[in-house]
């Protein structure tokens, strides 16, 4: 019961997920929220489909090693996860994916030292759609999703496109994303390599993506919906 409480108030603490870079210096390679320990390890977690995935790293920014396991609180229902090394990564298998909202506390040993952090995820908002991001949407189904994940949230392949880098006026803006949609991008922040380019969008469908993509930033508390377009010409310019 006191894992189940702790949960419920880590949940209400954090609420959503918190940014990767939220104070400047905790800088996420996966695309995963991250926390800072006492003892000053720097927790990367993340949510995917089927499981969860933590780094630990030391202040410079170099891996350490750890063991352990994670409770979990997701639908209602509590799950005890040890986690697996594999390479610089922790893994668990759980019942859960990316859109679920999740609360999280990863009990660790680094150093021979316990090592507790806590993270919340919340569930996915999917809007009522345009016709045109409901054109992107099937478009990012087909194409983007099986990298960059059903829910926007990224996969061991991509990083998470409901993200603040990638948000209306950050440094990745609409160019980044088109010229990503139709050329591919060579890696520059993230840990995943380059992207090589997409195979099976039609000229054209990649304004229709970008406009989905905006709808569920702003759905899920990035971006806004201030100034958010409503659809793109062909052309290339929005329209409101």
């Amino acid at each position: 019961m006191k894992t189940f409480a702790a949960l419920a108030v880590t949940a209400a603490l954090l609420g959503g997920s918190l940014p990767a870079a939220a104070d400047g210096v905790l800088t996420a390679s996966y695309g995963g929220q991250m926390t800072e320990t006492a003892d000053g390890w720097r927790i990367e977690f993340v949510v995917r489909d089927g499981g969860i995935r933590a780094w630990v790293r030391d202040h410079g920014g170099k891996p350490v090693a750890a063991t352990g396991k994670a409770s979990l609180l997701a639908g209602g229902v509590k799950l005890d996860v040890p986690l697996k090394t594999d390479g610089e990564m922790l893994t668990g298998t759980a019942a859960v994916t990316s859109a679920d909202k999740v609360a999280a506390i990863l009990s660790l040993s680094v150093n021979g030292k316990p090592v507790s952090a806590r993270f919340a995820q919340e569930a996915l908002t999917t809007p009522q759609l345009s016709t045109q991001a409901s054109a992107g949407k099937a478009a990012f189904d087909q194409v983007c999703a099986s990298c960059h994940g059903q829910s926007l949230r990224g996969s061991d392949a991509a990083p998470p496109l409901l993200h603040p880098f990638y948000v209306p006026g950050s440094g990745h803006g609409d160019d980044i994303i088109l010229s990503a949609a139709t050329k591919g991008a060579k890696a520059h922040h993230w840990k995943f390599g380059d992207m090589p380019k997409p195979e099976g969008l039609k000229p054209g469908q990649e304004k229709d993506v970008l406009v989905y993509i905006r709808a569920m930033q702003a759905a899920n508390g990035l971006g806004g919906s201030a100034g958010m377009p409503t659809s793109m010409d062909h052309s290339g310019h929005m329209k409101h």
